[in-house]
């Protein structure tokens, strides 16, 4: 198994860091790229045409292998809501038609579609979950019984929020046999959890660096299905999406066609001299180590999550639904305002919202930050 990588980052001995589903930190090596990429703006008499082109493909072609989809299948773009958004200007969605997601999805995900179908005179339907039901079997249930033409369906592998894990792919089954878009997101997963477009077959799925990625704040990716890099309209203008906008002469004539698959829905100034060194430093390292090896160290740490919430009395999701690498542990009256502030001044850092407490590990995560952290709750939250 992986061990812990902790000597790769800049985290201090005290500090229990138990939170990348709310924002990793990055490698020290990427802090150094960062810091030599700032260098290239600071000396433009000293930049290439390579500057513009070299980094941002290869962030692309790492972007691409963790989802197994290829490089011309990824645009570039600055964050999960700009590619929800790209999406739903492009989806189907006819009026009286109902576009489908999970109750208390993510915002990023979620007011996009709000926007599209007050446009459209459509409307949004959130699955609720029962009680005895997987969010998949909810989702499936709304597609199936939907009294409306089901037009998008915004899909996910976990709930961001509960822990709970989505059978994307029964979802994807569904949402094909009604003939509905199947637009997800990834930035809770992409990087931990294996995943192959080839088998869920999405038309958009867009994912974030910041969290599991080990990246930067203020970029993410978009995979586009092929359809969409053949027939799909972008969301910007700009030369760096134009098919010949890459020619020196590039301003003297107005280029008509986009850029073939993905990159036409590149964002503007792409070529980010900061954030893409730090972004492709981190995403070789977890490309070294290979997403299975960090899915299993991930389902090792969310494993002992468990066993030291439940010896110490602490609920959560059934055991069959929770997600393998983010662990939403149930607090109830042990839950009080003042836990967040103190587990901070504990330097023991995690997401408490209401009484649920989310607990995300990485890579840079010992066995002793989780024995640390239930310490702490039984002291503070006795």
């Amino acid at each position: 198994m992986l061990a812990s990588q902790r000597h790769l980052f800049s985290i201090p001995d005290d500090v229990t860091y138990l939170d990348a589903a709310y924002m990793s930190p990055i490698p020290t090596s990427a802090v150094e790229a960062g810091g030599r990429g700032v260098l290239v703006k600071a000396a433009p008499w000293d930049m290439t045409i390579g500057n513009y082109y070299d980094e941002v493909e290869r962030a692309r072609e790492l972007a691409a292998s963790f989802i197994g989809a290829s490089a011309d299948d990824i645009a570039v773009i600055p964050a999960t809501s700009y590619g929800i958004a790209v999406a739903a200007s492009n989806v189907p969605v006819p009026a009286g038609s109902v576009i489908i997601m999970m109750e208390n999805e993510h915002t990023s995900h979620r007011y996009a579609w709000y926007e599209l179908a007050a446009q459209k005179g459509a409307r949004v339907v959130q699955a609720a979950r029962r009680p005895d039901e997987t969010w998949a079997s909810a989702l499936v249930r709304a597609i199936e019984t939907s009294d409306a033409p089901v037009s998008v369906v915004c899909g996910t592998i976990v709930h961001w929020f509960e822990g709970m894990s989505v059978d994307i792919e029964a979802v994807a089954v569904a949402a094909r046999a009604a003939g509905a878009s199947l637009v997800m997101d990834g930035t809770q997963w992409v990087g931990a959890v294996p995943f192959d477009v080839m088998r869920v077959r999405p038309d958009f799925l867009a994912f974030a660096t910041y969290k599991f990625l080990l990246g930067p704040y203020r970029l993410a990716f978009l995979y586009a299905d092929k359809a969409w890099g053949e027939t799909g309209r972008p969301i910007e203008f700009h030369s760096w999406n134009r098919k010949g906008g890459d020619r020196p002469d590039f301003y003297l004539q107005t280029m008509p066609d986009y850029l073939p698959g993905a990159r036409r829905f590149d964002m503007g100034e792409r070529s980010d001299f900061a954030v893409l060194p730090i972004a492709i430093d981190a995403l070789e390292l977890l490309q070294g180590w290979g997403v299975p090896s960090v899915f299993e160290r991930l389902t090792f740490l969310n494993r002992l999550i468990w066993s030291e919430a439940e010896r110490r009395g602490f609920g959560g999701p059934a055991v069959d639904v929770r997600a393998p690498h983010i662990a939403v542990v149930e607090l109830g009256d042990r839950y009080h305002p003042n836990l967040v502030r103190q587990l901070k001044e504990n330097r023991a850092i995690v997401t408490i919202r209401g009484t649920k407490m989310r607990v995300t590990p990485h890579v840079y995560n010992e066995e002793r930050d989780i024995v640390r952290l239930f310490d702490l709750l039984e002291k503070l939250a006795p």
